[in-house]
């Protein structure tokens, strides 16, 4: 099946600058063990102060390595904190506590066939016992992860002030070298308050990032320098408070010039790429760089002068390039065989994943109830645009009825999709989940790669070769990696789901998975509030109907009230209604439509099975309809929408007065809802649908 990626553009966003800088900070550990256990152990002999220079370099980025590592850590884990134990435990401090343990052992076995190599690792059962519990070894970070984590969600009451001031003066105190610090304990002791600042501070380091320029770059740089120049010209680095003011000064500088580099065309997207797979270079590259040292460190001190003058200034860098990407090849390797659990908590074997599993078309899926979709409303307010509810005279004239419209086109991602991809997203990042994979048409794989970039998460999508380039250049700029598979639903998900096996992550399935379908269902439930709140209730609800979670949502949110769902599906791209008929989901070849996203093939089992006995009917729409259906929106309204979007509206000019239970006469005028789904259009399209003469009408 032939497949294409894409390029990722580079993205000019907060949680980018996060990954940029997450990527530079790994960069920097490995160039620094690099360094110190095995380019300054080589025998260079070529009368120049180069290695000297390495390895001062090397020291002055320790103010800036570790603290802004954790700075970014506890940004992502901001969320989390506010979350319950049950939710935010497993994937926050169980999993790395595990990690850490696993990765442990492979370190004490796999560097004991290195004896010479400089680094801290047991050599008896004691031993191995201390770094287990109290005394962390060179993967102490992931113990101190945890550690900081189940602190900063123990105390999230105490005022975010005490906190950082009393992590600060441990840190300044373990600074001076007064606290017993065996191994790496004092690192976990001086880096606790740039955790907590992460996690408590997130909005003002994210506005300073936000304001990067080249003035702040310079004058934190400048501040950085001198810090450094002081702790070394008087010797103040051990002065109480003086290092953690040299590691508040550096990050600072970090976070400026990630989101400096952020915006760089070449050095953004792959530093950023890198961010998002920190944890497989922290875990492979110390045994990885034993190895070299093995290979590497002889061969060097006996090339001949010249040639040793060559490399003596390249070799940290050649080295750490190949480390990197000896690591990430590992990494790859090892889930390819299936190794999943090196890398991640073992899951846990239930049915349906309460934190946001993968839910595959081919599962028996767990069914949503209108109680998931009032918590859906709960969880995404505030993290979703609330979208306005557009009413239009002419509009009601043109159907016979009160057409209230849910202008999701102004969502977040450009539909309602985002309302389902951040429920989804969401709960697996606070899963501990390290990346994402998505398929669709278009707008649902938009949705999951913002949301992923907002989580912090990798994503990865597959989109059809014929995807509509507004949507693709969508998906690349919200940083996610774009995947082309054929023009099929099954060739995207087997796609898809090669990819998911090979890299690990979860799923995000476009229609059968039940935190799409409720988040979806939360923009009907919302239009069916406010015309409550109007004094004009419901009588029908139509929705377009693609893969058929945004059909299945307003079904659960309408539950309970006398409120009539209709799907509306394209003339030739009718699988709900074939699979109605049928009572069972049924493919179709779809046939060509203006309006691309509703061309899935079929409808996923998981929505059929909401929407069997709950859809009132299906309203067929052709072009031309959905064609005057766009110009009224944007003639009248001044809203823009995709064909897609406006097929909903078609569907109601159709229906018109008749949409609504019998019984809700008695004179008053019946009142429809539209959920107008998604604005992800083309210009050249707009151009051209706003241009067109008008081949349908519509009776009053």
């Amino acid at each position: 099946m032939p497949t294409r990626t894409e390029a990722n553009a580079p993205p000019d966003d907060r949680v980018v600058w996060a990954d940029v800088a997450k990527g530079a900070c790994i960069v920097l550990v490995v160039l620094w063990h690099v360094v110190v256990k095995d380019y300054l152990r080589i025998d260079w002999r070529v009368g120049l102060p180069v290695p000297g220079a390495w390895g001062l370099l090397g020291e002055q980025l320790l103010p800036l390595r570790m603290p802004l590592f954790f700075t970014l850590s506890g940004l992502f884990a901001a969320n989390a904190v506010a979350r319950s134990w049950r939710v935010s435990g497993r994937p926050r401090i169980a999993r790395n506590l595990y990690l850490y343990a696993v990765w442990l052992l492979i370190h004490t076995a796999l560097l004991a066939l290195a004896p010479g190599f400089p680094t801290d690792r047991a050599t008896d059962s004691g031993a191995l016992l201390a770094q287990l519990t109290v005394t962390p070894s060179n993967l102490w970070y992931l113990y101190a992860l945890a550690l900081y984590f189940a602190i900063a969600k123990a105390l999230r009451r105490v005022h975010p002030a005490v906190l950082l001031t009393a992590a600060g003066a441990l840190s300044a105190v373990a600074a001076t070298g007064l606290l017993d610090s065996p191994g790496n304990r004092g690192q976990v002791y001086q880096n606790l308050v740039f955790f907590l600042a992460g996690v408590h501070l997130r909005p003002y380091l994210t506005r300073w990032a936000d304001g990067a320029n080249t003035r702040r770059l310079a004058g934190t740089g400048f501040a950085y320098a001198i810090g450094l120049a002081a702790m070394a010209l008087a010797g103040a680095q051990r002065w109480p408070g003086v290092y953690l003011l040299v590691s508040v000064i550096a990050v600072a500088f970090g976070l400026t010039a990630a989101a400096g580099l952020a915006r760089h065309r070449l050095a953004g997207p792959a530093l950023a790429r890198l961010g998002r797979r920190t944890l497989p270079v922290y875990v492979i590259h110390m045994p990885v760089l034993a190895l070299l040292d093995r290979l590497l460190a002889a061969p060097m001190a006996g090339l001949p002068g010249p040639t040793r003058a060559l490399l003596v200034t390249a070799y940290p860098v050649l080295v750490t390039t190949l480390v990197l990407a000896l690591s990430l090849a590992a990494y790859r390797g090892l889930t390819a065989l299936g190794a999943h659990r090196l890398f991640d908590l073992p899951r846990r074997r239930t049915h349906s994943d309460p934190e946001g599993g993968t839910m595959p078309r081919t599962d028996a899926p767990a069914l949503p109830d209108r109680t998931h979709v009032e918590e859906a409303a709960r969880v995404l307010s505030g993290r979703v645009v609330r979208t306005p509810v557009l009413h239009s005279p002419t509009i009601d004239r043109l159907a016979g009825a009160r057409i209230l419209l849910k202008a999701e086109n102004l969502q977040d991602g450009g539909s309602y999709k985002m309302r389902g991809a951040m429920l989804a997203v969401g709960r697996l990042a606070d899963a501990g989940h390290t990346g994402v994979v998505a398929q669709s048409t278009g707008n649902h794989a938009v949705a999951v790669a913002l949301a992923a970039r907002r989580h912090g998460l990798a994503a990865t999508v597959v989109l059809p070769e014929d995807a509509a380039p507004v949507k693709v250049d969508r998906a690349r700029a919200a940083g996610a990696r774009v995947v082309r598979a054929g023009t099929t639903v099954e060739e995207r998900l087997a796609v898809a789901r090669r990819i998911a096996h090979v890299e690990g992550h979860p799923l995000v399935d476009a229609y059968d998975h039940p935190d799409v379908v409720a988040g979806q269902g939360s923009a009907s439930l919302e239009l069916i509030e406010e015309a409550a709140r109007r004094g004009t209730p419901l009588d029908a609800l139509l929705v377009p109907v693609g893969g058929g979670g945004g059909i299945a949502g307003a079904c659960l949110a309408a539950a309970g009230t006398p409120i009539e769902v209709y799907g509306v599906e394209p003339v030739g791209c009718d699988s709900l209604a074939r699979s109605l008929a049928a009572g069972r989901p049924t493919p179709v070849a779809p046939a060509p439509s203006l309006a691309d996203g509703l061309r899935p093939g079929c409808v996923g089992d998981l929505p059929f099975a909401v929407a069997r006995n709950r859809v009132r009917g299906v309203v067929p729409v052709d072009d031309d309809a959905i064609v005057e259906a766009f110009r009224l929106l944007l003639l009248d309204l001044k809203v823009l929408v995709e064909p897609s979007g406006a097929a909903a509206l078609a569907g109601a000019l159709r229906l018109g007065g008749s949409a609504g239970p019998s019984g809700s006469g008695g004179g008053r005028q019946r009142t429809v809802g539209v959920v107008l789904t998604g604005g992800n259009v083309e210009a050249n399209l707009v151009a051209r649908l706003a241009g067109d003469r008008m081949t349908v009408g519509v009776a009053a």
